[in-house]
């Protein structure tokens, strides 16, 4: 657990084949340690404070994994309210059978109905249904994973 914990801090201090390098070498070294491996993991330090040592000097790196669970967050948070949003039309239109009803939720147009044979929902558009999670699935990544990194420092000041 505490490689696992190393690799994800390393992963804003250094590139993918140091890290990949660091993290062999480091666990060749805690092997042949005759110690116990609890205090050769304390005598190493926190994992935070391990990587900053090897990252040291270095212009901080973008978190791609943090960035893929952001998006993955923000992408679920968008299907959740839109069907939240699609089952109060439903909820709307059934109230008041026979009815039928369109709204617009971010670009994307839903319809609900509700008569004496059912009820149902559907939705339709063009290249919205697909652009508008893209583009805040898209967004969420590289500000989740602080993608302002891969600009040099220099040619940001």
């Amino acid at each position: 657990m505490y490689l696992l914990h190393l690799d994800w801090h390393l992963e804003g201090a250094v590139p993918a084949a140091e890290r990949r390098h660091i993290l062999r070498a480091l666990r060749q070294e805690i092997d042949a340690d005759p110690r116990p491996l609890g205090v050769a993991l304390a005598d190493l330090g926190s994992p935070r404070a391990l990587a900053l040592r090897y990252g040291e000097g270095g212009q901080p790196r973008p978190l791609w994994s943090i960035g893929v669970v952001v998006a993955g967050a923000i992408l679920v948070a968008y299907w959740l309210l839109f069907g939240t949003f699609a089952g109060g039309m439903l909820a709307v239109v059934d109230n008041a059978a026979p009815m039928s009803a369109e709204a617009t939720f971010l670009f994307v147009t839903v319809v609900a109905f509700s008569d004496d044979q059912g009820v149902g929902i559907g939705w339709a558009s063009g290249p919205e249904w697909f652009v508008v999670p893209g583009v805040m699935v898209a967004l969420a990544l590289l500000l989740g994973a602080r993608a302002w990194r891969l600009v040099p420092r220099r040619a940001r000041a």
